[in-house]
């Protein structure tokens, strides 16, 4: 009886250490994950002195990870005109703590994306102000490209 009892027990032991595994990503892996180019459309609320009104812009960001620390890295984005025309190109440096991804732009603009899926080739979420958490903007991004797809970014940027 003393056996089976025990045996029992182990297995509980056993079962129970299943129930606590984490299932979210660790910030290498998202960072990981957001390499590449992605496309898509950037939705911002404005207030005039006719109301409020919304933006829609159409923008490509570019994610190359660092290969020294993985969680971090560099890219850019190209803001485009109602005419497929770009208006700005802006660079900047990345880095993934704790699931946030925390974006320093080089004209001095600091954001967090906090509320965000990233599935496959699907990004979308909210870009935030880093200093008070208020929502500047939200997007949705496709992959349009990346290194796994036969692309590597040192044949096209020199940043490193």
């Amino acid at each position: 009886m003393k056996r089976i009892t025990s045996f029992i027990t182990m297995a509980l032991v056993a079962m129970l250490s299943f129930t606590f595994v984490s299932c979210e990503q660790d910030d290498d892996d998202i960072a990981w994950n957001l390499q590449g180019i992605w496309e898509g459309e950037i939705r911002g609320q404005y207030y005039d002195r006719y109301g409020y009104g919304t933006t829609y812009n159409y923008a490509q960001i570019e994610f190359y990870q660092n290969p020294n620390s993985y969680a971090s890295g560099e890219g850019r984005e190209i803001d485009f005109s109602d005419r497929s025309y770009y208006t700005e190109v802006v660079h900047f440096h990345f880095t993934v703590e704790n699931g946030t991804i925390y974006i320093s732009y080089d004209d001095g603009t600091d954001v967090a994306i906090t509320h965000y899926s990233l599935w496959s080739d699907e990004f979308r979420g909210e870009f935030r102000d880093y200093h008070n958490g208020r929502t500047l903007a939200y997007f949705n991004f496709q992959r349009v490209n990346s290194w796994r797809n036969n692309w590597s970014y040192y044949d096209r940027y020199d940043w490193w």
